[in-house]
């Protein structure tokens, strides 16, 4: 069985899959991406498309109902055995905010290749650093151990802090606790907001584009963005946003944010995700299935 999307080059030790929620700037050549699926009324859309961001946003502004479908345990196993090695690994969203890690644990523990997954305990542009980071220990020729091992250490690096356009989607999405963000009845506001270890926490509530930048820029700074090994921005159909909060925080790489999490949150969102500094201290602990 084949699965849509999924496109792994040729490697020697160890094979990566994560899915297209990632916000990946570039795929590296070591990941598989198996698609999130995208329904609108008009049809679906597999991945992370180049019509995806108008058409999804699009359809938000109309008000029409967008979904999407994580990832199934069944796709992930085809993933898994068309991965071209015998070991591999799969990286995905936190638990807390999809069925994405269940299902991969289900595929790992039917497959026939050695498997570990990893639960990256962020999202979007956040999981997608996690991502890089286990890719680049894979292209070394590392181990499984050995890639497992810098992506569980990564995760527990990752940070995201960020703004929402507006309180609408994120309310009807249902992925995150109103209380999280603070959605009782502020009219006008922008969230800003820090996702770390599965956990949304709300950080302020500026009224103005201008003020809700500037404290991403503000929170990110006090939370180390700038001793960070690995940092980029992200945009949700808002390029001059990303570009205002880089010059603030001196970061130049950018990605758009994926449309498979943009229909939970709408377009505007802009953000900055990083990797913190490493604790040499730690020594992580292997998630095997």
């Amino acid at each position: 069985m084949s699965v849509p999307g999924v496109s792994v080059q040729k490697m020697t030790t160890v094979a990566l899959i994560t899915d297209s929620s990632a916000c990946l700037p570039a795929q590296p050549p070591v990941v598989g991406v198996v698609p999130v699926v995208i329904h609108l009324p008009d049809g679906d859309i597999v991945g992370d498309a180049p019509e995806a961001v108008d058409r999804v946003y699009e359809a938000l502004r109309r008000r029409e109902p967008v979904k999407s479908s994580a990832p199934s345990a069944v796709e992930y196993l085809a993933a898994i055995e068309q991965a071209p090695a015998n070991d591999v690994l799969v990286i995905t969203p936190a638990e807390e905010f999809t069925t994405m890690y269940r299902n991969a644990c289900v595929a790992a523990e039917i497959a026939s290749e050695r498997v570990a997954v990893v639960d990256s305990r962020t999202a979007a542009a956040a999981h997608g650093l996690v991502v890089q980071e286990a890719a680049d220990a894979a292209s070394s020729g590392s181990s499984l151990e050995e890639v497992t091992t810098a992506a569980e250490d990564a995760a527990r690096r990752a940070e995201l802090v960020a703004t929402l356009e507006g309180l609408e989607y994120i309310r009807k999405s249902g992925r995150v606790p109103p209380a999280a963000l603070g959605l009782a009845r502020h009219l006008g506001v922008r969230p800003v907001f820090r996702l770390r270890d599965g956990t949304v926490e709300r950080l302020g509530l500026p009224r103005s584009p201008q003020s809700a930048i500037s404290r991403v820029a503000h929170e990110a700074e006090v939370r180390g963005v700038g001793q960070a090994e690995r940092s980029v921005l992200f945009h949700a159909a808002d390029p001059e946003g990303a570009a205002a909060l880089g010059a603030l925080l001196g970061v130049e790489d950018s990605t758009e944010f994926s449309p498979s999490m943009g229909i939970h949150t709408g377009p505007g969102v802009v953000g900055v995700a990083w990797l913190g500094p490493r604790d040499r201290s730690l020594g992580p602990e292997l998630s095997w299935v």
